[in-house]
């Protein structure tokens, strides 16, 4: 199956996931805890995007295979803060955090990471 999101949308899409996470929990006023992780979280992905050879990246000096790796490693924490206190505290921060999850795993499953290649030193 040809995967329709290819390395310059994924990083457009992640700027965009970025602002979710960085913005979201607070407007939806979720607890104190919740919203600080999902700071450290949009701020780690922000980073990764920004250093990722698209063209959307600022610093280029990642590929989009190591891309890859980030956003599994990414995808596993998501999941495994399902099962946290931080995302169980309330209705609001578990639907809130689920939605993400799904479209964050979406994101991943639908992107076609051989679309871009670091350039050769």
């Amino acid at each position: 199956m040809e995967k329709p999101i290819n390395a310059t949308m994924h990083g457009v899409i992640d700027y965009a996931f970025a602002g979710i996470q960085l913005l979201g929990p607070t407007l939806l006023n979720l607890n104190p805890e919740f919203r600080k992780t999902y700071t450290i979280l949009g701020t780690g992905f922000t980073a990764v995007n920004a250093s990722t050879d698209t063209e959307v990246g600022f610093t280029k000096k990642l590929s989009m295979k190591t891309h890859q790796k980030a956003d599994a490693a990414f995808l596993a924490t998501l999941s495994a803060l399902t099962v946290s206190g931080i995302v169980n505290k309330e209705k609001k921060a578990r639907a809130f955090h689920l939605g993400f999850l799904g479209l964050a795993l979406l994101n991943y499953l639908l992107t076609d990471y051989d679309s871009t290649k670091l350039p050769s030193s």
